[in-house]
């Protein structure tokens, strides 16, 4: 079950190279949405953008707002920074924080800030999967475990297989502490003053939500806060 949230980890921030682009301000706060959507994809990534704003913006009260009551019932710890040993991601798991509050989630969000640095602008926002079998691992395709894996990770199997309706994985830019910049530095040999100027560092969070629909409306059913991977 570790592996489902345990991509190889760049370093605690990641470090992406844009294909020798330099990076640009965000011109609109759509910028982030995946332009290339289908027409009927478009739905969910306007679903999922408010939850991916006010988590940028650290409004972690209007994020909550968000949640469905699937997403509130049941939080595990793993969702905010997975464990990176099998026996801690189960202890973890078998012991889940329950009916989560508005406060709890917030103090929860506190760990992915420590562990990836403070939420600044989203950086991308796509839609991965709409297939019911894959949001219910129910693939019969020869990957069809691992799409499941990346659509929607460690969501609990009681959450109903008929409200899942899609799968959307994005990033959201970060800003390092002062010792985690050291700390990267360190890691690649330079000062911090030089990994400050170089073009191609740009520190981000992942994160996975799987939307649902209650009450007639797409709600954040599910979620994960992930490192960066070579699979970004």
């Amino acid at each position: 079950m570790a592996a489902i949230l345990l991509p190889t980890t760049l370093t605690s921030c990641g470090k992406k190279i844009q294909d020798g682009k330099e990076r640009t301000a965000q011109k609109s706060e759509d910028d982030f949405l995946d332009k290339d959507a289908k027409p009927d994809e478009r739905k969910y990534l306007l679903a999922a953008k408010p939850f991916f704003i006010a988590v940028a913006n650290r409004k972690y009260a209007d994020a909550y707002a968000l949640l469905s009551s699937h997403a509130r019932a049941r939080m595990s710890f793993n969702q905010f920074t997975p464990a990176e040993e099998q026996a801690t991601f189960q202890q973890y798991e078998s012991n889940p924080y329950m009916n989560v509050t508005a406060g709890q989630f917030a103090y929860l969000m506190q760990y992915v800030e420590a562990a990836r640095g403070a939420p600044r602008p989203p950086k991308m926002l796509s839609v991965f999967s709409t297939d019911p079998d894959v949001l219910n691992r129910h693939g019969k395709e020869q990957f069809g475990a691992m799409d499941s894996m990346f659509a929607i990770g460690a969501m609990p199997d009681w959450i109903p297989a008929n409200i899942r309706r899609a799968s959307l994985r994005g990033q959201i830019h970060t800003e390092l502490s002062p010792q985690e910049l050291q700390k990267v530095a360190q890691q690649q040999g330079i000062s911090v003053e030089e990994l400050k100027k170089d073009e191609d560092f740009d520190p981000y969070c992942n994160l996975k939500v799987v939307l649902v629909e209650e009450g007639g409306q797409l709600k954040v059913g599910y979620f994960e806060f992930l490192p960066p991977s070579i699979m970004d």
